[in-house]
């Protein structure tokens, strides 16, 4: 199944029409751009990646991938890339902390910018920040070791304004987010953009109970595929 996974994400990866998202139930980053958009592809090896200006997606196939088609309340088609859950888990760090240089960033430029854990404690997806500004940085170290959430923390007001690029991690991909964080009263920005929710988190959920996941499977990264490819999907997920 491999090749027949590889050559599809490849597809959908150099078509803007497709949707990814990346993240589990209460904590989301939508990676989305447009046609006209310069955009840096590569598909030649074993990772398939595309940044753009406002954010980047990154995508390793493997074997172990078990792709999920379902349909959306829309009756559009979705699907959930899945592992077993024993080879599906991230870190869970309940802590703010600096985890260094992002040597794994999607593009060069950013491999130096710092990368920051929120410690979240998501079961799937480690949830980052990334930073190269000296200001937001010592904001950042401020509260390692502390719990983002927790009443009184005084990191999350201040988001917004700082708006360090977001970087949320699977097991076999991520999504990195530079556009700025909006304010709790505004709205999500067009293209790549992210949602983290306390009252979501709180459910404990890998993913929406919408969302139909087999016994045993953990989903880390969605995509909408391009209308030509659907039927294809359908058939690799039998």
């Amino acid at each position: 199944m491999t090749d027949a996974l590889t050559s599809l994400l490849r597809d959908a990866l150099n078509d803007p029409a497709t949707g990814w998202s990346l993240g589990a139930f209460g904590a989301i980053a939508e990676f989305i751009r447009s046609p006209d958009e310069p955009a840096v592809l590569r598909g030649d090896g074993p990772d398939l990646e595309v940044r753009t200006a406002r954010g980047g997606l990154r995508v390793r196939p493997g074997p172990a991938i078990r792709p999920v088609p379902y349909r959306t309340r829309d009756g559009g088609l979705a699907v959930a890339l899945c592992l077993p859950r024993h080879a599906g888990s991230m870190t869970q760090r309940r802590v703010v902390t600096e985890l260094g240089p992002d040597r794994e960033a999607i593009a060069g430029a950013d491999r130096g910018a710092l990368l920051f854990d929120l410690g979240l404690g998501l079961f799937q997806t480690d949830v980052c920040v990334r930073s190269a500004d000296s200001a937001t940085i010592a904001r950042l170290r401020a509260v390692v070791g502390t719990e983002l959430l927790a009443p009184g923390n005084p990191l999350p007001p201040d988001l917004p304004a700082l708006s360090p690029e977001r970087v949320f991690v699977g097991p076999f991909g991520r999504i990195e987010v530079s556009q700025p964080i909006p304010p709790p009263d505004g709205r999500s920005p067009e293209g790549p953009h992210t949602h983290v929710l306390p009252k979501l988190l709180a459910h404990g959920r890998t993913h929406a109970a919408t969302v139909p996941i087999p016994d045993g499977w953990v989903p880390s990264l969605y995509l909408s595929p391009p209308a030509a490819s659907r039927a294809a999907w359908e058939r690799l997920g039998r």
